[in-house]
């Protein structure tokens, strides 16, 4: 499940999985194993979101070296919940999350063709912020 997610989001990030497989493996085997380590790293960095038995969510936090700021490395909801707040449970868990360890500001990056999340963030109150080169669009918010 955790791989198929993983894939799911690189797939609405990017258009396809090619680069989800090249950074865990040909059948995503080592994206458990980097989800682990972020688990480790911090209490509550990986959690499922779950309602109902069933896992409709994920998010993967970590901190910067600047200990003040905390990164939403993933975040993901099932296609078919989307729309039904818990993305908006997911972001309040994340931010309570990096506070907690100590963040005064979290960061994400998204891409430009992913507009769905790129609103979604926006209407949560995260900003655009500038980026130095890169495919990516960098945002931010205070905690």
């Amino acid at each position: 499940m955790l791989i198929a997610f993983g894939r799911d989001l690189y797939r609405e990030s990017l258009g396809s999985d090619v680069e989800f497989r090249r950074d865990y493996g040909a059948y995503g085997q080592k994206y458990p194993l980097w989800i682990a380590a972020c688990a480790a790293a911090g209490p509550g960095f990986a959690a499922l979101l779950i309602e109902s038995g069933e896992a409709i969510g994920l998010v993967v936090l970590g901190m910067s070296t600047r200990k003040d700021l905390g990164h939403v490395h993933h975040f993901y909801i099932v296609p078919e919940r989307r729309g039904q707040g818990f993305g908006g449970l997911l972001d309040e868990y994340a931010r309570r999350t990096l506070g907690r360890a100590g963040a005064s500001r979290a960061r994400l990056n998204v891409t430009p063709r992913n507009e769905r999340a790129i609103r979604f963030y926006l209407a949560q109150g995260w900003q655009k912020t500038p980026r130095a080169a890169s495919r990516l669009i960098n945002m931010e918010v205070a905690l």
